[in-house]
């Protein structure tokens, strides 16, 4: 069995694995493997193989989706929690830091409520946008936490509470 092939099996399975890997800010997810292979346009595939594997992708797994939303909403909730403490610590790209893995690990969730594979982090926010299933404003509000967070302690605590807003919006969500 080959990599990819492996990779299926476990995310079917609702196994979900995060690597640090570059050009990758939050992280690598096995997952993204069987993304690819769900929006693949097959040319040549003579031994059935891809089509195979292809097939695995659909519908979305509900372990997958059950696995994806439980390990990022942890996480999520676990991040904004360090930023929250450490707004007034004077180490803003550390509460940056910990705002933008809030943001991808809400990501994640929105990817997984939808049943949308997460391939990558560029433009995930945009998509989401088109999603039914999000907070109100995602996009803009998200926008507006990036914009707000600085050396401006005040500023740095509205970024927060509006990122502490959509992590609770997203657990609502979630319970529907």
């Amino acid at each position: 069995m080959g990599r990819v092939e492996k990779v299926i099996e476990e995310c079917l399975l609702g196994n979900v694995s995060t690597h640090y890997h570059t050009g990758h800010p939050h992280a690598f997810l096995n997952v993204m493997y069987m993304g690819e292979i769900s929006i693949c346009k097959i040319i040549t595939d003579p031994m059935k193989k891809l089509a195979e594997l292809k097939a695995k992708t659909k519908p979305y797994p509900k372990a997958l989706k059950d696995a994806i939303i439980g390990y990022f909403s942890f996480e999520a909730s676990f991040s904004l929690m360090f930023s929250q403490d450490n707004i007034d610590k004077d180490d803003v790209s550390y509460v940056a830091g910990h705002c933008f893995r809030t943001i991808s690990c809400l990501n994640q969730v929105l990817f997984a409520l939808n049943e949308e594979y997460h391939i990558n982090e560029k433009k995930a926010v945009r998509m989401i946008d088109d999603f039914s299933i999000k907070p109100q404003d995602y996009r803009k509000r998200i926008d507006k936490i990036n914009t707000l967070i600085s050396t401006d302690t005040e500023r740095t605590k509205e970024a927060v509470n509006i990122l502490q807003e959509l992590v609770s919006e997203t657990e609502e969500i979630k319970l529907i």
